[in-house]
This record gives structure tokens, C-alpha cells and sequence, in this order.
């Protein structure tokens, strides 16, 4: 291929995007030139970035060549495709991301993530014994994901590999470990019986979506957790001979001391599973029963999600990319650990320009890495805390930052700071809802006409489970039910059908009911009024009357709309955000 010819195929390309997403060709031309400039592939680049999705990559490719985008995978011929799996070694598939998708008599059907080179794919036809092939187009994460489905040598469960080690009297051997953890789990064929159990339960871990592991050790046993959709559940129990080395095999993956078992540790690992990186912080401490470990998991391979797809309705979607774009203020997120307030702040840093604009984070960890950003990590062994990171920060000449969380009053003054002099900051905070932010902000010694000065918006959150889509079915609930929690408030008697939804549970959501989360928000804007009672006084019965004039829509009552939308159900929401105080704030509330 000539260099015009690449030219001019590069130049429809460009055209096609611009046309599909409704952006100027100059702006595409920008993102083509910094991809080149960091000698990464335009398509990895503007997926990172959030600029363009893979999966508008591969339809704009789709759309030049006439080669079908597939949508899912269909059942395939079990004896071929257990031939392919056979013959053919994971790491050439994944290295040139191409699998089975049909076989049509002696021709194989690829899908794969790139249409060139060729050979790989003319290759494996030859040593499968096939006469020719033919293409589809796939996600290169698609492609990863169903490789891990064929190519699962770790299908036994973590229970059926903790099996092995019962009755097993000697596992002194297994207290050492190799720390290099860069193989792909499916690669990994090591047959010790401790190193298989960890693999088994990380491998189970990813397959299931969870998004931590708990080792927990007793008298008699330890047991495996995943918590699951927020939601913990028992896997398998281990013997109690073999609970130190497990402890000292995580122990060596993460970089930790196996010879300390008196104190806590904290550290952090990486794992490969069909090409997909997890990243992993371990938090080790010691108990009567020995050390208890949790594995957080953090799959950098499901890039930044949209507000939208976060769980947001669209009022508060536009709310917040009005807030995002100010040249300066606060903006924080609030809720429990573990409530997505990060994701959620990724997702509205997304909306930015950051090739116009210099946006730096510092936290604790770093859970995305974005090539457009500078970002720093908390190290406090070498004296990098939230507060100095922070002050050094503001020498970079930055536009947007972004602190993982406002720990302590150092940190918020340094933040208020920032703000004050033509920053805009966006951060975390721990409270119950958006309001008690205020008076926690000035329980922190923040004077009060600072905090009004500043602050822009605080959006409170919690993540609810949603309900199973394969076992969803509708159940009749009567509307004197409904109006104890106060869903009169936002829906008349006789728009109610009598009928909402619940899962009964099948093997897809472990028998649950339920399958993934979405968030639940409550946005608070600071107006003028609100600013003159936050200045007058610090209390929050006053703040929570402004709110209730101003129709402040309450996380009960962004609950309450998806239960009733049927995405998820009463129970959940009375799990999440029901008590029997929030019942007396709602009956005062016009909107719930």
C-alpha cells in the first residue's frame, strides 16, 4: 500500500467518524496527531480518552468494508470448536485477537478486532485442516472475553480446587512463591495445589463480577467470599492447614512481607485473565484466627461510563455537565465506601475537553488510568498524602483537579483555596446524604461564608441492585404497601397498574434475583437562598427545609422511581435508602 493510498483511506476514515458522531474533522484530526505523537493505535487512544467508543471504531470499519459487525455469539459446532482450542495456542489468538465464530462446511468464519494482516487467520485454516475463511468484526474486548469462555482450563470452580487440598497433611513445600505474576491466568498450567486454588478463585472472581474477595479465617476453617452486586456470599472453605500459605501466596503477588504477621499490610497486584488487565489493592491484618485478607478488584478494561449509563435520569445528567463545564467551585460526591463515587467522578471528568484543558488527579489509589490526564498516587511511606499532593498540584498549572477523597481539614482548605483562586475541584466526601456535606465541611473548621463561596453542587449516591433480567417476573403489591412509603407522593392511585417486578432467581444471578447495580442520586445545588441559611446558620433542619421548598428530588424518591420503572424492587430499596427516620422526612416532602 502506498503512502497516498494510506493517505486517502485514512482521510474517509476520518470523514466516516465526523459524520457518524457529528464532530469537525479538525477535532478527529487532533486526537489521529496526539495518538501518533504517543505511538499508540488512534482506536486505543480515543478509547482511553472516552473520545470514541471501540465499538463506533469498528462500525465506521464495518461501514468501509461491507464486513459484518456481529452483535453476540451464536452455538457453534462443539467438536470443531473444541479442535480450534486444541490446535491452535491462546497466546497466537489473543496476541492477533481472532476466534471462531461459524463454520460453514470446510470454510472457518473469524471474528476478529482487525481485518489486516491476514496471515495469522490464513495460518490457523491451514493447521485446522479448513480450505479457506471468511471475516466478521468483533470488539477486541468481545474477542477477549470469549476467548476466556473456550479457552477455560480454570473451569473448575474454587470449591472443587479447595477440594483438593483436604486431607493433604503436608503444605509446608508451597510457602514460597515466584512474584512474577504477568502470566494470563488461562495460560497458567502450575499444578501446586495452593497456587491453582488462588488462580480458581480469582478466575471465579472476574467470572462472576465481583468486585472484592474476603479470606476469612476461623478455629476450624477459612472461608472464600466474592461480595457480588454489593452483597457478600460464601464460596468454598478451605482447610485450616493450608490458610498460611494462601495468606503468604497473596501475601508475594502483591509485594508484601511474608515474614510479618503481626501487622497490617497493604499492597497491590495485577493480574492478566484472557488479555484483560485486573488490578488488584490486597489489605491483609491480623486476627485471633490468623491474618484475614481482602482482594479489591479493579477490571481497567470496562473504561469510563457515561453518566447516563451510571444510573442518572436526564435532568440530573444536564445539571451536571452545566457544573462541570464552570470555570471554578467545588463539586463533590458523597456516600458509603464502595457507592461508586469515583466512577461517577471519572464519568463527569469524561465530559471534558482535556486537550483544552489541564485536568490533574491525586488519589488513592489511581483506579483509571487516562493517558490524557496527569495523575498522581497517594504514597504516604514516602510522604505523598492527599494535602501535599494537592499544594504541589496547583504548581502544575491546572484547570480541573481532581482529589480522590477530602480526608481531612488540610486537604479541604488547600481545595477551598484552589477554588477561590480559578480552579475547578471535584472531590469526595463520606456522609450520609448531600446535606450533612455542608455541615461536615464546617464541622471541619471551614468557615461558613467558604463553603458558600465555593461550593457548587454536592451529589449524594448509593448503588442499588438491579434486577434479574432472566428471571424477571411481575408480582402484584397492593397500593396500601406502597403508601407507607410514601409513593403517593409521586404517583396517583389510579396510574398505579398494581403490579411491579422481582426476580425469582436462576442459575444466571446465582438464585439472587438480582444482576448488576445502578446508582441512585441526589443532586443539591447551591443557590443564593441556600448560601444565606448555610451563612446565618450551620443547621440542618433550616438547610433541609430550603431543599424541601426548592423540591430537592431525595435519593428515596430516585429509588422509588425505579421500582416502579421495574428496575429494581421494594425490598432493595427498603435494604438501601429506607428507615424509619427517612419515612417521618418523607411525609414532610412534597416530592417523596
Amino acid at each position: 500500500m502506498t503512502s497516498k493510498t494510506s493517505s486517502n483511506i485514512t482521510k474517509k476514515f476520518i470523514k466516516k467518524i465526523s459524520e457518524k458522531k457529528n464532530l469537525a474533522i479538525s477535532e478527529i484530526n487532533e486526537q489521529w496527531q496526539a495518538a501518533i505523537s504517543k505511538k499508540v493505535l488512534f482506536r486505543e487512544y480515543t478509547d482511553k480518552s472516552g473520545f470514541l467508543r471501540k465499538k463506533t471504531f469498528q462500525n465506521v470499519v464495518s461501514d468501509m468494508t461491507g464486513i459484518k459487525l456481529i452483535e453476540t455469539y451464536t452455538n457453534i459446532d462443539q467438536a470443531k470448536q473444541e479442535l480450534f482450542v486444541n490446535l491452535i495456542p491462546i497466546r497466537y489468538v489473543k496476541k492477533y485477537q481472532f476466534i471462531p465464530y461459524h463454520f460453514e462446511g470446510n470454510t472457518i468464519v473469524y471474528a476478529v478486532s482487525n481485518l489486516w494482516p491476514a496471515d495469522p487467520y490464513e495460518k490457523a485454516t491451514l493447521d485446522l485442516g479448513f480450505e479457506s475463511f471468511s471475516l466478521v468484526l468483533d470488539t477486541a474486548e468481545n474477542i477477549l472475553e470469549r476467548i476466556n469462555q473456550i479457552y477455560d482450563r480454570n473451569s473448575g470452580t474454587a470449591e472443587e480446587a479447595a477440594e483438593v487440598l483436604e486431607g493433604d497433611e503436608d503444605l509446608n513445600y508451597l510457602n514460597e512463591f515466584s512474584s512474577e505474576e504477568t502470566e494470563d491466568l488461562l495460560d497458567v498450567e502450575d499444578e501446586e495445589p495452593i497456587k491453582k486454588l488462588m488462580n480458581s478463585i480469582l478466575f471465579q472472581s472476574v467470572k462472576d463480577s465481583s468486585s472484592d474477595i474476603h479470606i476469612d479465617p476461623s478455629t476450624q476453617e477459612t472461608t472464600v467470599r466474592y461480595r457480588i452486586d454489593g452483597i457478600l456470599h460464601q464460596i468454598t472453605k478451605v482447610p485450616k492447614q493450608a490458610h498460611i500459605p494462601l495468606v503468604n501466596r497473596i501475601k508475594v503477588m502483591a509485594g508484601l512481607d511474608i515474614s510479618t504477621k503481626n501487622q497490617a499490610q497493604d499492597g497491590r497486584t495485577m493480574i492478566l485473565l484472557a488479555g484483560r488487565k485486573i488490578d488488584i489493592r490486597v489489605s491483609i491484618i491480623p486476627t485471633i484466627h490468623g491474618e484475614r485478607a481482602v482482594m479489591r478488584l479493579l477490571n481497567q478494561s470496562k473504561g469510563i461510563i457515561s453518566l447516563e449509563n451510571l444510573g442518572m435520569n436526564s435532568e440530573i445528567v444536564a445539571q451536571v455537565e452545566d457544573i462541570i463545564h464552570q470555570p471554578h467551585g467545588i463539586i463533590l460526591v458523597t456516600g458509603p465506601t464502595g457507592s461508586g463515587k469515583t466512577t461517577t467522578l471519572y464519568s463527569a471528568l469524561n465530559k471534558i475537553n482535556a486537550q483544552e484543558k489541564n485536568i490533574v488527579t491525586i488519589e488513592d489509589p489511581v483506579e483509571y488510568r487516562i493517558a490524557a490526564y496527569g495523575q498522581m498516587q497517594v504514597n504516604e511511606k514516602v510522604g505523598v498524602t492527599f494535602s501535599k499532593g494537592l499544594r504541589a498540584m496547583l504548581r502544575q498549572d491546572p484547570d480541573v483537579i481532581m482529589v480522590g477523597e477530602m480526608r481531612d481539614t488540610e486537604t479541604a482548605q488547600i481545595a477551598i483555596q484552589a477554588s477561590l483562586t480559578g480552579h475547578l475541584v471535584l472531590s469526595t466526601v463520606h456522609t450520609n446524604d448531600s446535606i450533612s456535606t455542608i455541615i461536615r465541611l464546617i464541622d471541619m473548621g471551614i468557615e461558613p461564608f467558604l463553603v458558600t463561596s465555593t461550593l457548587s453542587a454536592i451529589l449524594a449516591q448509593r448503588l442499588i441492585r438491579k434486577i434479574c433480567p432472566h428471571c424477571k417476573e411481575p408480582i402484584s403489591v397492593p397500593w396500601e404497601e406502597l403508601k407507607k412509603l410514601n409513593f403517593q407522593k409521586i404517583i396517583n392511585k389510579g396510574e398505579y397498574s398494581g403490579q411491579l417486578w422481582h426476580g425469582c432467581g436462576c442459575e444466571k444471578c446465582l438464585n439472587t434475583g438480582y444482576s448488576g447495580r445502578t446508582g441512585i442520586y441526589e443532586l443539591l445545588i447551591l443557590n443564593d437562598q441556600l448560601r444565606k441559611v448555610v451563612q446565618k446558620s450551620a443547621d440542618s433542619t433550616q438547610i433541609k427545609q430550603v431543599t424541601l421548598e426548592q423540591k430537592m428530588k431525595t435519593l428515596q424518591y430516585d429509588c422509588a422511581q425505579k421500582v416502579l420503572e421495574g428496575i429494581t424492587t421494594i425490598d432493595e430499596m427498603l435494604r438501601v435508602v429506607y428507615s424509619d427516620q427517612n419515612s417521618q422526612e418523607a411525609g414532610n416532602n412534597k416530592k417523596l
